[in-house]
């Protein structure tokens, strides 16, 4: 064996730490990963190089990529840490139950109201697992954060996540029987201006509320009554009879079912939302964020 390849603790931290690097392409990401400052992934990474005698990596002022012996280096990384995973999961004690922490990041409503009680379920399941949940519509960074796994709705704008598609979400207008009996007609979206309107201000569009029939588009800009930083203090003040707002069919539906909310112009609906589970590359590896992960898609896919 080349002896500047032994894996000594030392060797395993600075692969770890040029696995991370090489994923992300960004030294203070993976620093953060790594659990050390960026001078000394600097300095890990540099004792790589001069084991392998050739660089890993090339950097300009604007970017950073891989060298073919970067590339090299980096599958044989991932081959090491699939046996690692493996050795974690056969290895586990005779009881087989899961172990470990795990840091999840939810959108506050759809979190709160699908996934805390199938994280629930999950932990009943696996009562050794420990899990943060986080619930927070604000965009996390889930490197800063140290979040394992994540679940965002609408489009993505991060390429360096691995994601996994579990749904989507329907959102329409609808408002309470009692304002609807005393409100003006309401027959095309542009009659919204007639009338009060709740908004949720987490809603891409903001004040735009987009329709579509076929091939025929409705972009509205309502002046609302009431805004909320809060889907659910939204949905509260539409039950009120406060005015018109948008809902997501996980909030709504039920209420429908119910008669207690109508859903208005049926005929124009909004644009979906796509729902992504989220997580770093190689993250998956980990025995309890795999487990957690297909217990999520096998619970919200087609559901």
């Amino acid at each position: 064996m080349n002896k500047s390849f032994e894996l000594t603790p030392t060797r395993l931290r600075e692969l770890r730490g040029f696995a991370a690097a090489a994923r992300l392409l960004n030294f203070s990401q993976a620093a953060r990963i790594a659990g050390c400052t960026p001078s000394v992934l600097s300095r890990r990474i540099a004792s790589l190089e001069q084991a392998t005698g050739s660089a890993l990596f090339l950097r300009t002022t604007r970017r950073m990529t891989l060298t073919k012996r970067g590339e090299q280096l980096l599958a044989y990384c991932e081959r090491l840490e699939a046996v690692m995973a493996e050795l974690a999961v056969n290895l586990r004690p005779a009881t087989g139950e899961l172990t470990g922490r795990l840091c999840v990041n939810l959108p506050a409503a759809y979190g709160r109201t699908r996934i805390a009680p199938l994280l629930a379920q999950f932990m009943r399941s696996h009562p050794q697992i420990r899990v943060e949940a986080i619930y927070d519509d604000a965009y996390v960074d889930l490197v800063e954060q140290k979040v394992d796994l994540a679940l965002r709705v609408g489009k993505l704008a991060d390429a360096r996540w691995v994601a996994r598609r579990v749904g989507n979400m329907v959102r329409y207008a609808c408002a309470a029987p009692d304002y609807l009996t005393a409100a003006p007609p309401l027959h095309d979206p542009a009659d919204l201006k007639q009338h009060r309107c709740v908004a949720f201000t987490g809603l891409r569009t903001g004040t735009l509320w987009q329709f579509a029939r076929q091939r025929q588009r409705r972009s509205v800009r309502v002046d609302p009554i009431l805004t909320c930083n809060d889907s659910q203090a939204v949905r509260d003040a539409i039950l009120a009879g406060v005015g018109i707002g948008i809902q997501g069919d996980y909030m709504a539906d039920a209420l429908v079912a119910e008669g207690r909310l109508v859903k208005v112009l049926p005929e124009w609906p909004l644009p979906s939302s796509p729902i992504h589970l989220l997580w770093l590359p190689g993250a998956d590896r980990a025995p309890a964020v795999r487990s957690l992960i297909d217990f999520l898609v096998e619970s919200l896919v087609d559901t």
